[in-house]
């Protein structure tokens, strides 16, 4: 009896074990419970709010204003993704004919996320395409002030057939970004801008270069040094508008240039005062100093000119 009693405690303890080993295993098989409390539990597809759901996406992909939307852009992405919409549309409704709620109920999500997204992807390529169109407008002023800033410039200094050439050069680039910009491109037309832009910039530089030679020269009467120097300062006046409408400074900094500008302002105003009285010494050193005030306030904006 005794030896009966030890061989079935040998074999209890051989199951007990064999239990766990099993049990063990079946806890590796399983997922760990933290992941089931990632996937909230499905909340059941109910019959009568799917078949709404389905007349909701029915008008959405054919009558709404996002689908309007989409066919008028012209968009071959959008479009083909409305009718992918309006497929599983159709689709769900035929689930939903054949009771099969659960894949109607799916149909129907992924039809409205394709409307959504390109709804979504159209209106960000309308903001980009607005940013875009502003560019090209500040860079068209940009150049224009430009080209008219060189056109003074090269007239105070009489170049020649150079400087006209150059000028050429410039409208017939702006031409091009006129013509691009009707055609909707604006990219290629403000590529078109920027190389005016350096053009009149460069120019601009070069003439300015030289204008200590030209200083250097005799002027046969004050009232000829005097227009020159007004004509320079018409320049200076037409480039600091340039310079805050291209490098847009801070309110600190804006502060300062318009005080440099009002100083340069009035000393013009002065010198205009006195080369009408006939002062024509004091009128051309107001001058000069009102447009060395606006190139401080020029280089000041961001963009550095010779003096």
């Amino acid at each position: 009896m005794i030896h009966s009693s030890k061989k079935a405690g040998g074999h209890a303890a051989r199951l007990l074990q064999v239990l766990r080993i099993l049990g063990a295993a079946l806890l590796l098989l399983l997922p760990p419970t933290a992941s089931f409390a990632e996937e909230p539990p499905r909340v059941p597809v109910d019959q009568r709010v799917t078949q709404q759901k389905a007349e909701l996406l029915n008008r959405l992909v054919t009558r709404s204003v996002a689908a309007q939307r989409i066919t008028e852009s012209g968009d071959t992405e959008a479009l083909a993704k409305l009718e992918s919409a309006r497929e599983l549309v159709r689709a769900a409704e035929s689930d939903l004919k054949a009771g099969n709620y659960v894949a109607a109920n799916d149909k129907l999500d992924a039809a409205l996320e394709l409307v959504n997204s390109e709804t979504r992807r159209l209106s960000e390529d309308e903001v980009a395409a607005a940013s875009l169109q502003r560019t090209y407008e500040r860079r068209l002023k940009t150049v224009q002030t430009f080209l008219a800033a060189y056109e003074r410039v090269a007239s105070e200094k009489q170049p020649g057939a150079a400087a006209a050439a150059q000028v050429q050069e410039i409208k017939r680039l702006v031409g091009e970004a006129e013509a691009l910009a009707a055609k909707g491109e604006l990219q290629p037309g403000i590529e078109r801008l920027d190389r005016a832009y350096l053009t009149a910039r460069g120019d601009i530089r070069e003439l300015r270069e030289g204008e200590t030679l030209t200083r250097s020269l005799n002027f046969e009467t004050a009232e000829a040094e005097y227009d020159y120097e007004k004509n320079r300062n018409d320049s200076h006046i037409m480039l600091l508008k340039f310079a805050i409408s291209e490098q847009k400074p801070g309110a600190e900094r804006m502060a300062a240039i318009e005080r440099l500008r009002a100083a340069a302002l009035a000393l013009r105003s002065d010198g205009e005062q006195l080369a009408g009285a006939g002062d024509y010494a004091q009128a051309i050193r107001n001058l000069a100093q009102s447009t060395e005030d606006l190139l401080k306030a020029i280089r000041m904006s961001g963009i550095y000119i010779p003096g």
